[in-house]
């Protein structure tokens, strides 16, 4: 598998466009760029999740794709007569990177998490109900794993820049496969306010990456814009321009498969993964931040929680650092 190849044929399939006649039309909505940079070293750590780049796009013409009609949208009630639901197609890159707790084991780290490099494509749909504050998101996701996205060398790299240690081990990490992924992740507001925010959630994720279903809450308290009337900013006029708040958000996971610790589906060749019977079937995680934003400007800063995720793995902690453009 030479992911040179077929990166770029992934890039085309989603973002092919169908044929359509001049008179049709896209709800004009808000554009936006995101930016998000997640990594341990925030936690003073350097193992398991180690680092998370993503890089996403939404915009109204990304509704034309080949792959937009297997989105799922809200729909509106009948005689429909409050605030329009608003649809945000997005596109976005993101790579991931794996470790065991220690980078300094020659040879395999049995007991332990094996490395892994993921690299996908993610096409989305986050839609909106201020009305019945609900938010739908929904993810088509296609990438690879494996030494093919050289995990190792910009691991190294970044070592080498910030004078740390070179890992050592990537030899023996997760082999070339394929990623195919389908997410849901259904929100619903249950105390909203001024100032404090209270949503629930639901989350279920089916593919050759991750299998798993999630239920979790998340609080917001500060100067903030309703979480169901936008992603964050606006172009808007009439609506608060500086906001300043702080968020906490909690999930319990049920864990069936990830492809991160027991290897590809399709390619079984890993010379080492951590058997079915090691995986936690329930995984909790916690996330707590601070947003400050400014028209359509945003930033945020978050550090996350995990509880272990396999047999004999310990607790794990990263940082976030998000940027959020509206234009």
């Amino acid at each position: 598998m030479k992911s040179k190849v077929f990166i770029p044929l992934i890039f085309f399939s989603l973002v092919s466009f169908e044929l359509v006649s001049q008179t049709d039309t896209i709800k004009k909505t808000d554009r936006y760029y995101r930016h998000n940079y997640e990594n341990d070293f925030f936690a003073s750590t350097d193992r398991y999740y180690t680092q998370g780049v993503y890089l996403e796009f939404f915009l109204p013409v990304f509704k034309k794709t080949l792959l937009a009609k297997a989105l799922i949208p809200l729909r509106p009630r009948c005689n429909r007569v409050g605030k329009p639901i608003l649809n945000y197609y997005g596109m976005s890159l993101e790579r991931q990177g794996f470790t065991p707790k220690s980078i300094r084991h020659e040879g395999i780290y049995y007991g332990e998490r094996p490395f892994a490099a993921v690299a996908y494509v993610t096409h989305q749909l986050i839609s909106l109900d201020p009305e019945r504050t609900l938010r739908l998101t929904t993810r088509i996701t296609l990438g690879f794993m494996g030494p093919n996205l050289r995990g190792a060398q910009e691991q190294k790299g970044i070592h080498y820049a910030l004078g740390n240690i070179q890992p050592l081990g990537w030899e023996n990490q997760i082999e070339n496969d394929y990623v195919l992924n389908y997410d849901l992740f259904l929100e619903k507001g249950l105390l909203n306010t001024k100032h404090f925010e209270i949503t629930g959630f639901a989350e279920a994720r089916a593919g050759t990456l991750y299998d798993d279903f999630a239920l979790g809450s998340m609080m917001r308290l500060g100067w903030m814009q309703p979480y169901f009337n936008n992603l964050g900013t606006t172009r808007q006029k009439d609506v608060r321009k500086f906001q300043c708040y702080i968020f906490a958000r909690g999930k319990i996971k049920a864990v069936a498969y990830n492809a991160t610790m027991q290897g590809g589906v399709i390619n079984r060749n890993s010379v080492y993964i951590i058997p079915a019977d090691d995986i936690a079937r329930h995984v909790e995680s916690a996330y707590f931040g601070l947003a400050i934003a400014y028209k359509r400007l945003g930033f945020e800063y978050s550090r996350a929680y995990i509880s272990p995720e396999f047999k004999n793995g310990i607790c794990h902690s990263w940082g976030r650092i998000g940027i959020n453009v509206c234009f």
